[in-house]
């Protein structure tokens, strides 16, 4: 039996159908219920503009200040321990441990916001700037001239 069940609330309306059905067949004893919105997935659109511009901006800029990353993937790597890094405590030592947290498990929203951190320590950090996500970013990138 599956341990999840959609629920959709539309126009005010929740449909607990498929709650009761869940409920009916599963075995006597207690439950714990989590609820949590669910949000689309990254896009390919936005995966795109990270892969196709954000990052090889991004890698040209770190090689002009002194970095000697040779390829995307790394800069996807340095950007997502920067960025998106989860840090666990020892509380016993009080050691701290981090590793850089996934991109392809983002919502829309969540990937939004690591592209435009990304954009803003370009800006701050590298003097560029990175054009705004649009179906015509190739056109806009001098690189590709």
């Amino acid at each position: 039996m599956a341990n999840k069940a959609l629920i959709e609330k539309r126009k005010g309306l929740f449909n607990l159908k498929p709650l009761y059905d869940w409920f009916n067949n599963a075995l006597d004893g207690f439950y714990r219920i989590e609820i949590k919105r669910i949000r689309k997935p990254r896009s390919n659109d936005q995966n795109g503009w990270l892969w196709g511009c954000i990052y090889p901006m991004m890698l040209d800029a770190l090689l002009e200040a002194g970095w000697e990353f040779v390829s995307v993937e790394q800069v996807h790597e340095f950007f997502k321990a920067r960025i998106t890094a989860d840090k666990v405590v020892n509380k016993h030592t009080g050691e701290i441990i981090e590793f850089p947290g996934s991109t392809a498990t983002m919502d829309t929203v969540t990937f939004s916001t690591y592209c435009e951190k990304l954009r803003e320590y370009g800006r701050e950090y590298l003097g560029i700037e990175i054009p705004d996500p649009n179906k015509y970013w190739r056109i806009n990138d001098k690189r590709t001239r």
